[in-house]
């Protein structure tokens, strides 16, 4: 009797080490939030009128700033999961956001998030395609974001609409049309 109740709690501090382990493991490498700054396209305007292209270049910190506006409006995931932080970079042809994620009201890891983006009128698109936490791939039937729709038309004077878009090596160029 006296080796089971050893045997169970060796076992329960192991778990306990585990657990303890893979908390630390999953905490955020820095402080992010959801604040984000207004895109406004009407002071790209003049660089507009200079290069006589109706097209304007939108930089990552402004697509960084539409996605995280998106992302803000809907952070609650699920009744356990909220995003409290995200950084969007550009890394190749997909958008990675590094996410702050808090569990329960009371844990708080550090995810990577990877996004495909695509423009289908009127909306530019970020597909959530896959998670990690550090080096490990989390399954998407664990952790799957419904997909972040961004209506550039709201950002363009009124006479002006959004053509196409282009995403590029260092950011993305809306394509504009006279309505």
């Amino acid at each position: 009797m006296g080796k089971l109740f050893r045997g169970i709690v060796t076992l329960c501090v192991c778990c306990a080490l585990l657990l303890a382990l893979g908390y630390w493991y999953a905490q955020p490498e820095r402080p992010l939030d959801l604040a984000y700054s207004e895109l406004q396209i009407r002071s790209k305007l003049a660089d507009m009128l200079t290069s006589r292209k109706l097209e304007v270049q939108l930089t990552e910190a402004e697509v960084n700033s539409l996605l995280k506006k998106s992302l803000a409006a809907r952070s609650q995931i699920n009744p356990d999961l909220q995003i409290t932080g995200a950084q969007f970079s550009l890394e190749g042809n997909q958008w990675i956001a590094d996410v702050n994620v808090l569990y329960k009201h009371q844990w708080t890891f550090g995810a990577r998030m990877y996004f495909a983006m695509s423009w289908r009128e009127p909306y530019m698109t970020a597909e959530h395609t896959a998670t990690q936490i550090k080096q490990i791939t989390v399954p998407s039937s664990w952790f799957q974001l419904e997909p972040l729709q961004i209506e550039l038309n709201d950002y363009v004077p009124k006479p002006a609409g959004v053509r196409g878009v282009a995403f590029e090596e260092h950011g993305v160029r809306v394509g504009l049309k006279l309505r």
